[in-house]
């Protein structure tokens, strides 16, 4: 009985995580401008409800020091492939910085330092002059394209690849033998996890071959993995990365602190948290911030600046049409424009508000259930649910829905898909009807 309930849970989880992938590749804008972010948004939130809910009889077990190179080898011709893919399609679209600020951005701070300039000055465009709006990590590894003189989106799509290799690296699968059934099985899991990146590239090339986002996506994968295995250093060092990358993962930090500290313990969040404020100090506030003390209001400012004239119809549109970006098929800013259609600036600064409010209600709401019933819980899945939520509001109500941003909330999925396999394979089933400590047979 509770073999099929497992099974019943993991093709309903499936099923969520297929729609959630073909509604940002395949499927993306599909069903109308209105009514494909309604459907994008609920495939988001039923993965992240149906994580939840495996919270509930799941039995958890201790993290293993067991790892399975076979894991690696069967998913490699698949990252291999992506990296060749990848390749293909940005090879297609030379680095123009007529066509994306983005390379600008990355590569001249990353000279500027390199020859010992200041990183954070105006960046001189073609057609225009801008502030450089990203923190640290989200230009300093491209010192690497620089130095080598490679093209830049190689970092992060290389960055993403690995990341993957070291969460199915360190990911414990089943003891047993590894028979054909389990092996099909895992392999088509893994294909399932990695197909949303090859939807996305297909599907959405020019954004792709425009944008670096892989790289922050990268570093999520590094913190999700360190959350699950409870390593300190590595968990503030990939805290650290996130912060300094986007600031997508603020307002989740309260529950991400209280996670460690009931799961590891005092000493653990400690040291984590020490070595997440060493590293920001490092990487940011010594050498660029102390220099300029309003550098954070700047860069969120810029992003504000752009929103409001993407909120706009472009004049390469047609008349009657809806501004491009909001109009993708993603986010609830088509429906704020709707309603500020002759107030604009109102508009962005109340999707702005209402997000935050939700954000941080997801992040109390997290804390309230773990603290709530932490004797009942896999910790495991509290945590991937808890932050597939919180990325599933947050980026519902971002300013601008840019297709490459929910590379992030995407490719938490695939992580949940590899566990899922994980735990299935490797977990026994609680009944909840039965008291703790009577195990069920």
């Amino acid at each position: 009985m509770f073999k099929k309930k497992v099974t019943t849970w993991i093709v309903v989880l499936v099923l969520f995580s297929l729609l959630e992938f073909l509604m940002l590749s395949y499927l993306k804008g599909y069903f109308g401008i209105y009514f494909s972010p309604v459907i994008f948004f609920i495939s988001s939130a039923g993965v992240s409800i149906s994580a939840l809910y495996a919270a509930f009889f799941f039995k958890e077990t201790p993290v293993i020091n067991q790892k399975y190179i076979r894991s690696i080898l069967l998913m490699l011709p698949l990252l291999i492939g992506l990296l060749y893919y990848g390749y293909s399609v940005f090879s297609q679209f030379p680095v123009d910085s007529n066509q994306s600020d983005v390379f600008a951005q990355v590569l001249s701070p990353s000279t500027w330092l390199l020859t010992g300039e200041y990183p954070y000055q105006d960046v001189v465009l073609p057609t225009y002059t801008m502030h450089n709006t990203y923190l640290p990590m989200q230009w300093l590894p491209f010192i690497l394209a620089v130095i080598f003189s490679i093209d830049p989106r190689w970092i992060p799509l290389t960055a993403w690849v690995i990341m993957m290799i070291f969460f199915l690296y360190f990911l414990p699968v089943s003891q047993r033998k590894w028979d054909f059934k389990f092996t099909a099985g895992y392999f088509l899991t893994g294909v399932l996890a990695i197909f949303s990146m090859y939807g996305f590239i297909s599907e959405n090339s020019f954004d792709y071959a425009v944008t670096l986002e892989m790289l922050p996506v990268a570093y999520y994968i590094g913190l999700t993995l360190s959350l699950l295995r409870g390593n300190w250093f590595f968990m503030g060092l990939s805290m650290g990365c996130c912060l300094m990358s986007r600031f997508s993962i603020l307002l989740f930090v309260p529950f991400l602190m209280w996670y460690v500290w009931k799961r590891f313990g005092s000493a653990v969040f400690l040291k984590s948290c020490v070595t997440t404020v060493v590293f920001i100090i490092l990487i940011f506030i010594l050498p660029f911030m102390l220099k300029d003390p309003q550098l954070v209001s700047k860069i969120a400012g810029n992003y504000e600046n752009g929103a409001f004239g993407e909120w706009q119809v472009h004049g390469w549109q047609q008349d009657g049409e809806e501004p491009y970006q909001l109009a993708r098929g993603l986010g609830a800013a088509i429906f704020f424009k709707r309603l500020y259609e002759y107030d604009i600036e109102s508009g962005i600064q109340h999707i702005k508000e209402v997000g935050t409010l939700l954000s941080g209600i997801i992040a109390i709401f997290m804390i309230y259930l773990y603290q709530r019933n932490r004797k009942f819980l896999n910790h495991d899945w509290v945590l991937l649910g808890g932050v597939k939520l919180y990325l599933t509001i947050f980026y519902t109500f971002v300013l601008i829905p840019y297709p490459y941003l929910y590379v992030l909330p995407v490719t938490m999925t695939s992580l949940m898909i590899l566990k899922a396999y994980s735990d299935y394979s490797r977990f026994e089933i609680r009944d909840p009807n039965v008291p703790l400590g009577i195990e069920a047979s």
